[in-house]
């Protein structure tokens, strides 16, 4: 399932284990054509994937407790003004307009821990549990635990995310709007500049 990980009930990993959290999270994402994501907020400036990652993943539906608009905006130009990171706006918004993205808030969801299902074709084999965090090094003293689950695991964590994604907001537009702002911003901010 995950390189460098034994196949047992569940293994525990932190921010100094390798594989860490984000090599492991990418490692199931490509295995993935369907990815279920509930998590509090998401930092998009953290969120690290990239197109070869998300190849192979048909649905990608992430469900968050709050979405804050103006958050969202300043940390989409932020990225756009950093090069490396720059192609996640542009793939996030594309995702979004194939249909292969979807977002949807939950304000009273309530769920916890942070979590993330991944099927294949034969459905849920993995979930992902904990503190979702991308960055390298870990930001914080830690520990920054997260807990790799399969089979039952899998399947009752994408049927609790099932209940909560039905009863969610679709936010995917907003989300959109967001993200097309910002590349129209920083493609003009340049010529403006000259």
């Amino acid at each position: 399932m995950v390189p460098g990980l034994a196949s047992a009930d569940a293994v525990l990993i932190d921010e100094r284990t390798r594989p860490d959290f984000r090599d492991v999270f990418v490692a199931a994402v490509r295995r993935s054509v369907d990815v279920a994501v509930a998590v509090h907020r998401v930092r998009l400036s953290t969120v690290d994937l990239s197109e070869d990652d998300l190849e192979s993943v048909e649905s990608l539906r992430v469900l968050v407790v709050e979405l804050n608009a103006l958050t969202l905006d300043a940390e989409a130009r932020l990225i756009r003004a950093d090069p490396r990171r720059a192609p996640r706006v542009g793939l996030f918004r594309r995702l979004l307009e194939r249909g292969r993205l979807e977002v949807r808030s939950a304000p009273l969801g309530g769920w916890c821990p942070d979590f993330s299902v991944f099927s294949d074709a034969d459905g849920p084999r993995a979930v992902l549990t904990g503190k979702h965090w991308f960055e390298r090094p870990y930001p914080h003293r830690g520990p920054a635990l997260a807990t790799l689950h399969f089979a039952d695991a899998a399947r009752l964590a994408a049927r609790r995310h099932g209940e909560v994604w039905a009863a969610a907001h679709d936010v995917g537009p907003a989300v959109w709007s967001i993200l097309a702002k910002a590349e129209r911003a920083t493609r003009v901010a340049p010529a403006a500049a000259g």
